[in-house]
């Protein structure tokens, strides 16, 4: 159960202009009407929206000058969808980060951490919503793991943090989610919201009107262990990370793995790109901060799985290790990160199990 009262401080982390009120639009109503304090920080501007864009405004080319004034137009909707939400455009905090690039941001590292951290701790919510790292959405998921470890490395980090899902992806997940039971009059209003985006709604009306429904699901933040994604089994020595991963035909050609992992300052954070080949042999691990060459990996394919074997260079403990397979897309993904943990032999044969018949 999800409650909000007037001692509290609610932040609400989106991506991009569209996503405070598809995914947490009836939270807000909550905070807005009880007198709570809130805060909703946007990580982008949505201003990489060819498509929508192109239609709206009936043109094909598209500069630089062109997106500018669409992450402009998407700010002016979202401050409207917050006014009727009950807000005002005191709360609203944009963070400017080029739509589509929060994946690029999260592997390159710099300062977009400090920067979430000093904006937490100088807030100190009470009550935090922010994106799950399963969204298909790419931009969704990397500010997921961004965020997960931002919290990590807060001093105080808030008590009660929810994950909202806007785009499903395409592997089950096998978690449980808490409700927040919306009155008639706020599905109404979180309708109202979502029409103020109206460069959204133009092509996806019904899409996105479906988000105002009598209840608003989230998952309680989960840190730890595997769950039911492409990868099957994380096993962690002194020298060597091995992976198991179950790819699909369509996945084997092109893709590559991403890990990140690091949370103590004095540690240096660890981001790798890993191209899997399409047969077994050796592959390059990539330094994605620098853009060196680490070494190999070795790699054996057997069927549709996939053995990983990553040398560790010295690195230090792997911490809060989050793991994706990230292959072409035309827009959406598979499935987003996942944080994981080795697991015991009862739970590696459940996990198989429920991963072969969901694939």
């Amino acid at each position: 159960m999800i409650s909000v009262s007037k001692q509290d401080r609610l932040l609400v982390v989106a991506p991009h202009p569209d996503d405070e009120s598809l995914g947490t639009g009836g939270l807000l109503q909550r905070a807005f009407a009880c007198g709570a304090e809130v805060r909703i920080l946007f990580a982008t501007n949505g201003d990489n929206n060819p498509w929508a864009q192109r239609y709206c405004e009936r043109r094909w080319n598209i500069n630089a000058t062109d997106r500018d004034r669409w992450g402009a137009r998407r700010k002016e909707e979202a401050l409207a969808a917050i006014s009727c939400l009950g807000g005002s455009s005191e709360c609203a905090r944009f963070f400017n980060i080029p739509d589509q690039s929060l994946t690029k941001t999260l592997m390159e590292g710099g300062v977009i951490v400090d920067r979430f951290i000093q904006e937490l701790q100088e807030y100190r919510p009470t009550l935090l919503a922010i994106p799950t790292r399963h969204d298909a959405h790419p931009d969704h998921s990397a500010l997921a793991v961004l965020l997960a470890f931002v919290i990590k490395r807060m001093s105080s980090p808030p008590v009660r943090i929810f994950e909202y899902l806007i785009h499903r992806p395409r592997v089950r997940i096998r978690r449980e989610r808490v409700a927040l039971r919306l009155t008639p009059k706020e599905v109404a209003c979180k309708y109202e919201a979502i029409l103020r985006h109206e460069t959204q709604v133009a092509l996806s009306r019904a899409r996105f009107t479906a988000f105002a429904r009598s209840v608003e699901l989230y998952f309680p933040f989960f840190a730890g262990r595997i769950e039911l994604l492409p990868i099957i089994d994380v096993s962690c020595r002194p020298d060597a990370l091995t992976l198991r991963l179950l790819v699909r035909k369509r996945e084997r050609i092109g893709s590559s793995l991403l890990l990140i992992s690091g949370v103590e300052d004095h540690y240096p954070q660890q981001r790798w790109r890993v191209p899997l080949p399409v047969s077994s042999g050796r592959t390059s691990v990539f330094d994605c901060s620098s853009g060196s060459t680490l070494g190999d990996a070795t790699v054996r394919w057997t069927g549709r799985e996939v053995n990983i074997v990553i040398p560790l260079f010295d690195a230090p403990p792997l911490q809060m290790l989050f793991i994706k397979l990230a292959g072409w897309a035309v827009f959406f993904e598979r499935s987003g990160w996942c944080q994981a943990t080795s697991l015991s032999s009862a739970e590696l044969k459940d996990h198989r199990e429920a991963l072969t018949a969901a694939s």
